[in-house]
């Protein structure tokens, strides 16, 4: 009874562990200030996406959302996975748009686990 007690103890402890962000080389400040992409931060950005896209991968939604903000976009896909979409160029409500945004696509499990990162 008592290694049961002491096991599921050391069970809860780990897996109330979360994976920590270490995204210093993205300006979240720049990006969140920049919504739909309309003042053409973002596009400036697309280096530091690349240099920070390992550290994402893992990451729970309230995790990426304290580094990205907001998405522009939200989708629900099947089996109960979500994508947060980030517009890179100017698109939606902006004056001028692009013929063809690129848009930040972070897709999570069921769990709330990003596991894909792309540029599309």
């Amino acid at each position: 009874m008592r290694n049961w007690l002491l096991l599921s103890i050391l069970f809860i402890s780990f897996s109330a562990c979360t994976k920590k962000a270490n995204t210093d080389a993205f300006d979240t400040e720049t990006w969140v200030a920049d919504p739909d992409g309309c003042q053409l931060k973002r596009t400036e950005m697309v280096d530091q996406i690349y240099e920070v896209k390992r550290e994402v991968l893992g990451l729970h939604q309230k995790s990426i959302l304290k580094v990205f903000g907001k998405p522009d976009e939200e989708e629900l896909y099947e089996r109960s996975q979500t994508y947060f979409i980030y517009a890179i160029d100017p698109s939606g409500d902006c004056e001028t748009t692009a013929d063809d945004p690129r848009k930040l696509y972070i897709r999570f499990t069921a769990l709330g686990i990003a596991n894909e990162v792309n540029i599309k």
